[in-house]
């Protein structure tokens, strides 16, 4: 070929490549951060499916910043990931519920003999048998029919509603790791008003549970049993180190605003992958599948039986079933929750939360709905 030829023949590459380059990365700013291209328009890149992992040594991970810094800097992703949904109808077929729509107040209503699930149009609240649960994305119209993420619909509904559709069954619970949250050095929530410290409350009941689990002939290990610091993703390896198949953080609740105001009990699961937690802050974790996801089916459903569990003992305001990337969830290698049994930073509820015979309350309830997971895996098998 003569050398003009060829020049031009590798310009001609050149050029071509370096439009591609452009196009590829223009479509990557456009679309979710958490894709390395532009998915078809009527699909959606899906999480990983939930499947047993081997119970190796967790990778080094970077861990979060304790729970009064929790809410990790914003780096620079996409804030609002993009979202494919599915039809109410749809749902409704899958959960084997009947739909009703209601115009007036634009709230489409799932129900059966024992399930009731209420949606509400541009509400990422819903009603699922009358307690509070989070959508990571608001319920919206799409072709004149309400619709919900279809991850939602896969990682929170299908769970919720239908324990063990579509998923792999968990191994058999034998070892639960309790982690009482903060010790040493970090106190957690102080009210010097009612005298309480949150470490030293999250131990007892910690301690608490563990007696009522061992009664029941489950082995149980703390990841801490005196008050010592202990780094968060210590926490999580020391539930591998154990072989866990269950996870339960337990801390106590607090707010700087309207502290006299805000009380009750809320329940934390796994955020999915390509989904904002309930906080709805951007964080660099949105693209990853962290050990976390590889449980998303089953930390529903042990974050549903523990938050009706709770509710139901303690009668407080439901503060909602909802999802974090704490890195004790994040990095978890089994079913694993965080429970905020407790708000700290109000008075009465410190009082309440001071007194041992309500911590023995909270530990029953903690203790049942872990039972009552159990039973529902079982009965599954």
């Amino acid at each position: 070929m003569p050398r003009a030829a060829f020049f031009f023949v590798l310009l001609g590459l050149s050029v071509a490549g370096g439009s591609a380059c452009l196009r590829a990365a223009d479509a990557s700013v456009r679309s979710s951060p958490s894709r390395p291209a532009p998915a078809p328009p009527a699909a959606e890149p899906l999480p990983r499916p939930a499947s047993p992992v081997p119970k190796a040594r967790s990778p080094v991970v970077p861990t979060a910043k304790p729970r009064a810094a929790e809410a990790q800097s914003a780096p620079k992703v996409d804030p609002t990931p993009s979202v494919a949904y599915i039809s109410g109808k749809e749902v409704a077929r899958a959960l084997h519920l009947t739909p009703t729509w209601d115009s007036r107040t634009r709230r489409l209503t799932l129900a059966d003999a024992t399930v009731r699930l209420v949606l509400e149009l541009d509400n990422r609240e819903i009603a699922l048998n009358g307690r509070r649960v989070f959508l990571s994305a608001p319920a919206a119209l799409r072709d004149g029919e309400l619709a919900v993420s279809r991850i939602d619909f896969q990682r929170l509904l299908t769970p919720a509603i239908r324990p063990g559709q579509g998923a792999v069954l968990p191994p058999a619970v034998k070892t639960i790791v309790l982690d009482p949250g903060h010790g040493g050095r970090d106190t957690g929530k102080v009210n010097s008003r009612v005298n309480v410290v949150e470490k030293d409350m999250t131990l007892d009941t910690a301690r608490r549970v563990k007696a009522l689990l061992e009664s029941a002939g489950y082995k149980v290990v703390l990841t801490r049993n005196d008050d010592r610091f202990l780094a968060l993703a210590d926490r999580t390896e020391i539930a591998t180190q154990a072989r866990a198949d269950l996870f339960v953080s337990l801390h106590y609740n607090a707010v700087e605003a309207e502290a006299e105001r805000v009380t009750g009990v809320e329940v934390y699961t796994m955020t999915p992958q390509f989904q904002l937690s309930t906080d709805r802050r951007p964080d660099d974790q949105v693209s990853v599948f962290n050990p976390g996801n590889f449980h998303d089916h089953w930390n529903t459903v042990l974050g549903v039986t523990l938050h009706q569990s709770l509710l139901q003992t303690l009668k407080v305001p439901d503060r909602g079933l909802k999802r974090g990337r704490y890195a004790v969830l994040r990095l978890a290698r089994c079913p694993a929750v965080l429970i905020e049994a407790g708000f700290l930073s109000h008075d009465g509820e410190a009082r309440k939360v001071a007194s041992p015979e309500y911590r023995q309350q909270i530990a029953d309830a903690v203790a049942a709905g872990i039972q009552t997971y159990i039973a529902t895996v079982r009965a599954l098998e």
